[in-house]
Parts: C-alpha cells; structure tokens; sequence
C-alpha cells in the first residue's frame, strides 16, 4: 500500500523509470523504490484520490492498479506490455511497462526524492 504523506519522486532516461515513494505504515512504513524496464509511455495526472470515479478505468486509492484490457496496452500485446496505474494524494501515474522490480526498500523515514537521488548517486558509484 502507498503511503498518504510523501510525494512521489520520479526519474526517466528514456528506458527505464525509477519511482520511490512512500509505503503505508501498515505495509511497514518507509520508503520503497521500483525499476521499470523497457518503458514504452508513462504519464503523471494531478488527478487525486478525490478524482478517481472519474478515471476512465477502475483504480484504487493509494494503490497500484493493473488495467486489463485498455486499448493502450492492446496496441503493446506482441511485446505483452503491462500497463498500471499508481494513485497518490495528489497525482496519479500510469506506466506501460515490460517488467518491474523492487530495487530498493528502507524503513527509515526519508523523503522520497532525497532518497531517489542517493539511490542513482550509489548506482553510477557502484
């Protein structure tokens, strides 16, 4: 589960999208960071929590959601392209995507583009 308080940082190099974000304090708190590969769109909406109804396919709330079906991912079915959408307080991201992992997970409390910005620091070091 997401968490409510943290914007989101986000960083794309054209391939890859880094995001790291708050995670709940029921999920067990901190931050958590995901690489998606082979990025084939991305969008962030300012559509909030408020705003979901009016989405054009069902989400939830400080959640990730996998929309199935869409006629964005259909164009994308030879490669078999997911397609999510992220709900934050206040924006929303999709991201149509090959594949995704968690590249990073801390339950120190950071915000998430100080966090973000180390993350990329260690990884052009290592």
């Amino acid at each position: 589960m997401i968490g409510t308080e943290e914007v989101p940082a986000v960083f794309f190099d054209g391939d890859k999208l880094l995001l790291c974000y708050e995670v709940a304090p029921i999920a067990g708190g901190g931050l958590a960071i995901l690489e998606f590969d082979d990025v084939l769109d991305f969008r962030i909406d300012p559509m909030n929590v408020d705003e979901l109804s009016e989405s054009p396919y069902p989400v939830s709330a400080w959640n990730f959601t996998e929309i199935c079906g869409s006629e964005k991912a259909a164009r994308w079915a030879a490669m078999d392209a997911r397609y999510w959408s992220l709900s934050f307080t206040d924006m929303t991201l999709t991201v149509l995507f090959d594949t995704v992992r968690l590249a990073g997970r801390s339950r120190e409390k950071c915000l998430p583009h100080k966090a973000l910005k180390h993350f990329i620091g260690s990884s052009l070091a290592a």
